[in-house]
């Protein structure tokens, strides 16, 4: 179910929808408040190792549980992408980034407990910094990969977004080569 059918009632004034009323944006016939269920923005990064390897991780939690992903998660409020690029990647594996470049964004969508969300993924390619070591896991990641990517590791990425998003890295790696 999307994120405006699960507003059956105004949180502004707690009056019940009506049934005929569309689901987006919801307008409360009551009071007037208004929610346009605009997406929550998500950050995600192409990091890169010396020898130009990709780091994937292993979802260790649903949506995509078991599916590849990159490091990456939901910008906080009042937070910056960048900011919270860093502190994603920190908490997911770990490790520190170098300076990073905006590479492109894409609309994704994230169910949660049966709720849909939109969600408007930014991502960014950024290198490791030397001598780090990744983390063995942490609670959202249950393993992690360098890799090369190909048809067979792009075809297990837990969001469409994020294929998009390695798709356009090799892209641009192509046409600067």
């Amino acid at each position: 179910m999307e994120i405006s059918e699960a507003y059956r009632f105004c949180p502004a004034c707690g009056v019940k929808r009506d049934a005929y009323a569309t689901a987006r944006p919801f307008r409360c016939s009551a009071c007037g408040h208004t929610s346009f269920f605009g997406p929550v923005t998500a950050v995600g990064a192409v990091v890169l190792n010396e020898h130009g390897q990709v780091l994937l991780i292993e979802r260790a939690k649903d949506p995509g549980k078991g599916k590849l992903g990159m490091p990456g998660g939901f910008v906080d409020p009042n937070e910056a992408a960048e900011v919270a690029l860093r502190r994603e990647i920190r908490e997911e594996v770990g490790i520190e980034v170098e300076d990073f470049a905006f590479l492109m964004t894409a609309p994704n969508s994230y169910s949660y407990q049966g709720i849909v969300n939109p969600v408007l993924d930014i991502f960014f390619q950024t290198n490791i910094k030397a001598g780090q070591s990744i983390l063995a896991e942490s609670s959202e990641v249950s393993s992690w990969m360098w890799t090369d990517l190909n048809e067979e590791v792009l075809s297990n990425m837990a969001f469409a977004s994020n294929r998009q998003a390695l798709d356009f890295y090799l892209t641009t790696q192509k046409h600067n080569a």
